[in-house]
């Protein structure tokens, strides 16, 4: 399993320079400063780092639940940026690490698993109420999903962190003796 970190997207710069014009006479020119006013807005940078970026299970079984370890606090995304932001997460099918295009699991659009069928949830700490089931557990699919805020949640400012865990649930069945490899966003997005 991997799950890609860090993201930074620069939003805009603006700048405006307002120059006062000043009608005068040829007189007046010689006891008058003209002054030039310049404004401008710093650049809002979008940017999150996750730590760690990489988790390695090893051989599994079929139909079996791999949470991480922690459970829910084994991956840490902080955001980075000068800018508030909300975050997105979306996953990939499962390739086989040797031929790609020959071998996948397909990822599960609610979590549940079957034959080369896997699934993914996540869970941030603290979240309890979230999900199918109530119990903070979300499935991760492979549409863009909301990961933070939820609800009526407020949107993580710079400096804020939430921690997170996966569980994998392995097909219930599928050919043994491959390494299979996915991947994880989790995605900034201005709010």
């Amino acid at each position: 399993m991997h799950v890609e970190g860090q993201m930074k997207v620069v939003v805009a710069v603006i700048l405006a320079v307002v120059v006062l014009v000043l009608t005068f006479s040829l007189p007046a020119l010689a006891q008058e400063e003209g002054a030039v006013i310049i404004t401008m807005t710093g650049t809002s940078e979008i940017s999150i780092i996750l730590e760690p970026t990489q988790w390695s299970l090893g051989q599994v079984a079929p139909d079996t639940d791999y949470p991480t370890t922690p459970a829910i606090e084994w991956c840490t995304v902080t955001v980075t940026g000068n800018s508030e932001v909300n975050l997105l997460i979306v996953g990939e099918d499962a390739v086989w690490v040797e031929a790609p295009d020959e071998y996948k699991w397909t990822l599960s659009d609610d979590g549940t698993n079957g034959e080369d069928m896997f699934g993914l949830w996540f869970r941030i700490s603290g979240d309890t109420e979230r999900g199918p089931y109530g119990d903070g557990y979300v499935p991760v699919t492979n549409t863009e999903s909301e990961f933070w805020p939820h609800g009526d949640g407020e949107s993580l400012q710079p400096g804020d962190s939430k921690e997170f865990g996966l569980t994998l649930y392995t097909p219930s069945s599928f050919i043994g003796g491959r390494e299979m490899q996915t991947r994880v966003r989790i995605m900034a997005v201005a709010p």
